[in-house]
């Protein structure tokens, strides 16, 4: 059911930042006094300012009687997810298949709050079969909550649809639930479009055309359309300049196009890497992650290939995702032995992802011998293992 998985699933681990640019103030205390009825357990959420590995546990807000108070410090303006324990006393807002394993995150499990240095934000609404709750305290999030409250209950009728299709016994059901669900979706996107248009000087605005574009939710032209239109009031925030990267990556990642320049210190070793060196070779530039299944089933063929051309061929794996000790002992334990590149999260000229508008992971681009992009590839390598072939025959 591919719209209702389009929609709901998170496809793009691990690839937006929610760290925002803003000027500090000599308070870096925020305040978030919430009250949700119908909150039964604690509540959850990952600090900006801090580091996380996969197994790094959340930080806790302590709920009673569904009333909340979290005061800490943030040294600038960030996005924060709350979130329940989902297979806790709160599991009503999970979206849990057929069979109880695992659940569809979806985003109306959470509530989003924008947290800034001595800002007071207050949350007030009801814990449902979805977080009917929402920020108030500023324009950020003033904003942030009127997006809401708009997509949250599609949201909810899409991830329910997800569920009611894992419990569906036969294909005119399913038909039934994908017919529905094409519909809502159809509908989200519409509303989600109109209310950046309308709202252009919203921060939240920028962020939801950047998950847009993540999602590929929303052709290229129709991205530039809806980025043109943004405040250039925004530009000083890390959403704004996210999307901004994004839409010249649109640009200069076109077919045909010479290949964005690199030159870095990103490397495993902390040497020095510049891509025109590899011009006069046949370029995979493979952006993965450990924590990405198709690209790690994949990279046996990418080392194949590798082996078989290494005369003409290099290749140059950019990781998004994973620290450099964790991608070391990878590459070795593996015998990798192409060029590794660090994709930056911030947004800086070393975030290759953002660069390159990588939507998904793995990600292929083949670069001609003058430095020329020849084509992108979303998703599984076959296509791009089959041009490289031809093109190294010639």
């Amino acid at each position: 059911m591919k719209n209702i998985y389009k929609t709901v699933l998170v496809c793009f681990i691990a690839l937006t930042s929610f760290k925002q640019n803003n000027a500090q103030t000599n308070n870096k205390s925020f305040t978030i006094t919430g009250e949700i009825k119908g909150l039964n357990g604690n509540l959850y959420f990952r600090h900006p300012d801090k580091e996380y590995t996969r197994n790094t546990p959340s930080d806790s807000i302590v709920v009673t009687n569904g009333k909340f108070k979290l005061t800490t410090n943030i040294s600038k303006l960030a996005m924060i997810r709350v979130f329940p324990s989902f297979k806790g006393p709160d599991k009503k807002l999970s979206k849990i298949p057929k069979g109880g394993r695992g659940y569809f995150p979806v985003k109306c499990g959470y509530i989003m709050v924008y947290a800034s240095p001595g800002a007071n934000i207050t949350i007030k609404g009801e814990a449902k079969d979805f977080f009917d709750a929402y920020p108030s305290g500023d324009a950020f999030n003033d904003g942030l909550a009127k997006v809401n409250k708009l997509m949250y209950p599609m949201y909810n009728e899409m991830g329910n649809l997800a569920v009611e299709s894992t419990y569906a016994d036969d294909e005119t059901k399913k038909e039934e639930i994908e017919k529905k669900s094409e519909i809502i979706f159809k509908k989200s996107i519409d509303a989600l479009v109109n209310h950046i248009k309308n709202n252009p000087n919203d921060l939240s605005s920028a962020w939801y055309l950047n998950d847009l574009m993540l999602r590929t939710q929303i052709t290229n032209e129709q991205a530039e359309e809806l980025f043109n239109l943004l405040s250039t009031d925004l530009a000083e925030y890390a959403d704004y300049k996210d999307v901004a990267t994004r839409v010249q990556g649109i640009k200069e990642t076109a077919d045909g196009s010479p290949v964005p320049s690199i030159k870095t210190n990103a490397t495993l070793n902390g040497g020095t890497f510049d891509i025109n060196s590899l011009k006069g070779k046949y370029v995979l530039i493979d952006f993965w992650g450990i924590w990405c299944g198709p690209c790690v089933a994949e990279m046996p063929e990418v080392k194949k290939f590798q082996e078989k051309h290494k005369d003409n061929l290099v290749v140059l794996g950019i990781n998004s995702g994973d620290t450099k000790e964790k991608i070391q002992a990878f590459v070795d334990k593996n015998n990798y032995g192409w060029i590794q590149l660090m994709s930056d999260k911030n947004n800086t000229p070393d975030n290759f992802v953002n660069r390159f508008n990588v939507q998904g992971f793995p990600t292929k681009f083949i670069i001609d011998r003058r430095g020329k992009i020849i084509k992108r590839f979303v998703g599984s390598g076959e296509e791009a293992f089959k041009m490289l072939e031809e093109l190294l025959k010639s």
